[in-house]
Parts: C-alpha cells; structure tokens; sequence
C-alpha cells in the first residue's frame, strides 16, 4: 500500500508500518491540528465512525480467514459512507484521503497480519473521534 499524498492532503499515516502509540502521537500530537482542520462537525465524522466501528468490532471477533471475508463483503459500505461526507462537505479531502487508505489497506490485508490491521484502523478512527468531539 502506498502512502503518497495528493496535492491537498497534507497527512498520509499507513495503519500496516506503525505502531500503536505512533498511531495515537501521529493524530493526537504531531497532526492534530490538521485532523482539526479537516472535520466540519462532530456529526460528520460520527457517521463514519459508527459504521467502520461496527465493522472492525465483528471482525475483531471472527478467526482470521472469516474477518479478511467478512471486511470484503462489509467495507465497500464504508467508501459510500466517506464519499458521501465528503461530496457534502462534511469532511475534507485530507480526511477522506486517509479513511479511503485504511480501508484499502483491510482490504489489501492477509492472514497473517489482519488482526494487528483491525486493531490499528481501530485505534485510528478513535483517535480521530476525540479530535471531531473537540470541533463540535
């Protein structure tokens, strides 16, 4: 999976090479105000959070072939989910481009490191949540 950036994102962070705690600093910390910048409400982000959540909890408990089987059939509803925030403005592209890439990158993942996946996209998106709580 590659990390490039488009000419407007500013923030490209892949869940398959950090560790947890490099998650949590990368959002919290060193990008935090550039996630502030690309939520528009609390709301807005919500909705993705609640749906990728759900998603990644069930997987979370299935055995690894099963999860891998079960995130292919389920994540194309999470790309809807993000386009649709983003046509109506309710996330910015640097948001949009980065939810697309982890969830490509559960897509992309094998058995033998989808686990680790789950449980970093997860620890993202909550990361994420606390900033869109700060925006309102």
């Amino acid at each position: 999976m590659s990390t490039s950036r488009s000419p407007y994102q500013g923030v490209s962070i892949s869940i398959r090479n950090m560790q947890p705690m490099e998650i949590v600093k990368a959002v919290l910390e060193n990008n935090y105000r550039y996630f502030y910048s690309q939520i528009k409400s609390e709301t807005s982000y919500r909705k993705i959070h609640e749906i990728l959540a759900t998603i990644l909890d069930t997987a979370e408990g299935m055995n690894s072939n099963d999860a891998i089987s079960f995130l292919k059939k389920q994540l194309p509803r999470v790309y809807v989910i993000i386009e649709y925030q983003n046509a109506r403005g309710q996330i910015y592209n640097g948001l949009r481009d980065l939810l697309i890439n982890v969830v490509d990158e559960l897509l992309s993942a094998n058995t033998s490191n989808i686990k680790n996946l789950i449980r970093n996209a997860r620890l993202l998106i909550d990361s994420l949540a606390v900033i869109a709580k700060e925006v309102g």
